[in-house]
Formats: structure tokens, C-alpha cells, sequence
């Protein structure tokens, strides 16, 4: 479930030009957690930062995400991060706009079919 959280929900990236740090942000997001939940989710709510940083171990995650966060901010990149509740929400958000394009290529009518 958290590799599929911090990575469905969020858009693809095609800009060749585009700064190694804004891509990896661009493209996956942070699960919120409390600390005592760190070893539930073994660093995989970490994810943007992992991508970032891949050879860090996971017990540097979270002091490091405060250092990412204040270099996105300064560098005007979005952070996206948001708790585990709000994170499957966007997800599966996303999920049926997905279907619902989808759903207009197999229709070109543009009419949903409701059987």
C-alpha cells in the first residue's frame, strides 16, 4: 500500500530539462505518520525523500525530510506529503479520473455508459 500511495497519485514526469530534485519530488509523495508509527511503515512514508537520497539509511529519514522541506520551499519546488487517511483518498481520486478518461476514449460520444 505505501509504495502505491507515494507513487500512484502522483503525475508523471516528461520534461527533460526539469532539475533532478523537482522531478523527484514532482513525481512521488510523503506519507505523514508519527514517529512511534517509523517502524510500521519501515521509511517507505519517506519516499520522496528516499528517491532523493537513495543510499541514506532510514533512521536519517525524518531529520533529513525537515532539510528537504526548507530546500523546496526556498526553491519554490512543491513538497507534496499529506497523512495516511488523506494520501489513500488522493490516490484512488486520482484512480477515477483516470477510469473516467478512459472511460470517454472507449465512448467517443463523450457519454458515460451506465449499465
Amino acid at each position: 500500500v505505501q509504495i502505491t500511495l507515494s507513487h500512484f497519485g502522483m503525475p508523471l514526469s516528461v520534461d527533460p530539462a526539469e532539475s533532478f530534485p523537482k522531478r523527484m519530488l514532482d513525481t512521488t509523495m510523503d506519507v505523514d505518520c508519527p514517529e512511534w508509527l517509523d517502524w510500521l511503515h519501515g521509511g517507505l512514508q519517506f519516499q520522496a525523500i528516499h528517491h532523493l537520497f537513495p543510499r541514506l539509511p532510514r533512521h536519517r529519514l525524518r531529520e533529513v525530510r525537515k532539510m528537504v522541506e526548507k530546500f523546496a520551499t526556498e526553491n519554490e519546488i512543491k513538497y507534496t506529503h499529506m497523512t495516511f487517511a488523506r494520501s489513500n483518498q488522493f490516490v484512488i481520486g486520482q484512480m477515477k479520473e483516470i477510469a473516467d478518461q478512459v472511460a470517454l476514449l472507449a465512448n467517443p460520444e463523450g457519454q458515460l455508459k451506465v449499465e
